[in-house]
This record gives structure tokens, sequence and C-alpha cells, in this order.
């Protein structure tokens, strides 16, 4: 095993002078991952506040009215509907967690993936390849972090910045060289594995030495966002066997900055019940919408990148009640779902590139600068996440009629509330 050990710190030290390079290529490539395994880890609470607004305003301004003729008609009624909801401050942080999966059941089997161990000759021969390295190298560090959560060593901030919140410099600190050997001591399998090898402990102490992770890795400093305003145009078709056809879209537009670029489509159905009442003193109606979104952004100094498609699904019943030739009260019950799936393409934080030596250091409040001798992180990593979210909401509303024109507003209340309305043209 002290052989392994000696021929990784050669390889770091030989790999370093050749290339003339200002950073360390094992030290970049494990901070890599323990970066892929924080954001995967928070990634869910980080992005869940954008999925339930999205579920609550784009199933937003479905009716206005539940009147449909029970005569076969034809008809074209065209809006414009605008909504506005209010980000909430519980949806603005969440508690971080990190997860680098279970530990290994035996240590001594899992280095043998990335070398030989001769237990005659008590040695370990690592296999010459720089994968082999940064495997083993990768899992010794893996195992030291999840012992070190386990004894109280490596504590996470007690809050985070969802995608809506906002702080720059949520920082998880990781322990320091010397904390992690400590930790490392205590496991049995190492101490077992150090019985095998005697000099085993001694030339981790030597790699440590030189292996230099970065003081801390930060999480996403979020938008900063406290309302969320979206417009849509809508189309509804009629009638037939007192039902409606409702299609409604939009092509890629930039609503917020914070947000990005937001396309939308939906279909929908209502049908009304009312029209089999035998006396028909208010409007009920059912209706049923599918819906697809699609969102894309690019956030930060490193230009990380989001690409998220959503399926919605809403369904609902509706009443209104016309009084006078002027007015219409309406109210509703839905029952929403949608499943997203977002795509993150990122880098290290800017911080971290600066911190491991990618990146010179930069002016205050200014993005650094690559040059040829400190290039960045060039290898961009990729993360796929799914969530989803139901929702039950109530909405009630009013419409004011001149002549053809109908100008509406109504209020929803469910996980997040929201301000909709607009004018409708009926042809």
């Amino acid at each position: 095993m002290h052989r392994l050990l000696a021929c990784v710190a050669l390889l770091v030290v030989a790999t370093t002078l050749s290339a003339q390079q200002s950073w360390d290529p094992l030290s970049v490539d494990v901070t890599r991952a323990l970066v892929k395994d924080l954001f995967q880890s928070n990634a869910v609470p980080y992005v869940q506040p954008m999925v339930t607004t999205i579920n609550a305003t784009s199933n937003a301004g479905f009716y206005n009215t539940a009147y449909i003729p029970k005569k076969d008609s034809f008809y074209v009624k065209v809006s414009v509907r605008g909504m506005l909801g209010f980000i909430r401050d519980d949806q603005k942080t969440y508690n971080p967690t990190i997860d680098f999966g279970q530990p290994t059941d035996n240590l001594l089997t899992a280095v043998t993936q990335y070398g030989t161990v001769d237990l005659t000759n008590r040695t370990f021969v690592i296999n010459p390849r720089y994968e082999d390295t940064l495997g083993l190298t990768t899992l010794l560090v893996r195992e030291v972090f999840i012992e070190a959560r386990k004894q109280g060593k490596f504590p996470l901030p007690t809050t985070a910045p969802t995608l809506f919140g906002y702080a720059p410099d949520t920082r998880v600190y990781l322990p320091p060289n010397d904390t992690l050997l400590a930790v490392l001591r205590t496991r049995p399998d190492y101490q077992t594995l150090v019985a095998l090898v005697p000099n085993l402990d001694s030339n981790i102490t030597a790699l440590l030495s030189q292996f230099a992770l970065p003081p801390y890795l930060t999480l996403p400093p979020g938008a900063d966002m406290s309302t969320l305003i979206a417009a849509v145009p809508q189309i509804e078709l009629g009638s037939f066997l007192g039902t409606e056809i409702l299609i409604r879209a939009i092509p890629p537009v930039e609503f917020d900055a914070n947000v990005g670029d937001f396309s939308f489509w939906g279909l929908g159905l209502k049908h009304s019940i009312s029209q089999y009442f035998p006396e028909r003193w208010f409007d009920l109606a059912v209706q049923g919408v599918y819906q697809g979104t699609s969102l894309t952004n690019t956030v930060g100094f490193t230009g990380s990148k989001l690409e998220a498609n959503a399926r919605i699904f809403s369904g609902n019943i509706h009443a209104s009640k016309r009084f006078g030739d002027y007015l219409d009260v309406f109210s509703g019950f839905s029952y929403e779902r949608i499943d997203v799936v977002s795509t993150y393409t990122y880098v290290l934080p800017q911080e971290v590139q600066i911190a491991l030596g990618l990146l010179p250091t930069p002016p205050p409040g200014q993005p650094a600068v690559p040059t040829p001798e400190q290039p960045g992180d060039n290898r961009p990593q990729k993360s796929e996440v799914n969530v989803g979210d139901t929702n039950l909401k109530w909405t009630i509303g009013a419409t004011a009629i001149v002549g053809p024109v109908r100008i509406f507003v109504d209020y929803s209340v469910s996980q997040f509330n929201i301000f909709s309305g607009g004018v409708e043209v009926g042809f």
C-alpha cells in the first residue's frame, strides 16, 4: 500500500512540473466530484419552489365563466391572460444536506479496484493509469467525509437560498487535512489496512500534505426574486355538445432576466354540466387541460446553464352566476400535477476555481478572466434532476361584460397564491 501512495505523490508532482500549471489536476478532479455530490444532494430543494410556482402560474386563468351554450354553435373567444404571484419568504431558503452514498463495507476490497494487493509481501501496487489514481483518491476522500459527517466534524450551513432566494456566498467549509487524517485513523477497516501495510499511515500523511482541496465549496446563490409575472394568449373554440376547446401557447420569450427564456403550450376541453339541469339557476362545468413548458437560463459568472421541461395536468370543476347583463361571478376547485425534468450544465464556482488556481483573482465584483496559465474549469459537468408536485387550488373571481368584451380578475389560493386577470373578446 505504501508503494501506492508514493506513486500517487510522484504522479501529482511530475504532472504539475511537466505542464507548468498553476493547479494540481488531482485536487481539481476530486473537488469536481465533491461539487457534483453537493449539487445533486441539494438540487431538488433548490428548484422545488420554482416547480411549485410554475405549476400554479401555468394553471391560472383557464376560465372566467362556466357557461357554454347548450345548442351547437360556432364562436371564438380570444384573450390575453396575465398572472402575478408573490413569492413567500419560506420559498426562498432550504436546509442543505450532502450525500456521499453509503460507506464501503470493506476498504481493503474497495481499493483493489484500482490496483493489486499482495498480502504475502504486504504491498499494494496501483494500476499505472491516472484514472486509477483519481479513483482511489476520490474513494478515500469520500470515505473520510462520510465518517467526518458522522462525527460532526463536517458541518453544513443551516440554511441556503433556493432559486428564488439570494445569498451570494453560502459556504460549505471542508475539514482541514489534519482533521481528515484523524477521522480516517478512527476507522476499524483503516486500522486493519495499517496492520497489513505498516507504512500506510506515514504515506497517507505525505499524500495529504501535497493534496490541496479548496478551503470551502459554495452553494448556488439564487436569483433574488419576490414576484413572478407571466402573460399567455388563449383561444377558446365552441361549442359542440356543450363542449369547448382551449388552446394557449407562447414562443420562447424572456419574461424576466432571472427566469430566462420560457415557452409554453396547452390544450384543454371544457364540458357543461349545467346543460343537463332541469332548471338552470347557475352554470357548472368541468375542464381538463394538458400543458407543456420549456425553460432555459444561464446564471452566474461561470455561465451555468439550466434546461427544464415540464408536463402539467390540471382538472377542475367550476361554477359561475350571471347578475344582470354586465357581471359574472365565478369560482372553482382544481387538482394540478406537474413533472419537471431539469438538466444542469455547470462548472466549478468561480471562487472555488480561484482557490484551486484554475483562475486568477479578479477585481472585487468582477468575473475572473482566464489566462493561458489559468484557463479555468473547461470540463463542464451535467446533472439531471426530476422533480414533481401536486396542488389543490381554490379560485374566486369576477368578470365585467361590455358587449363582446369581457374584463376579468381572479385570485387563487394554493401552495402559491396568485392573481390572474385579462381581457377577452368574443366573435
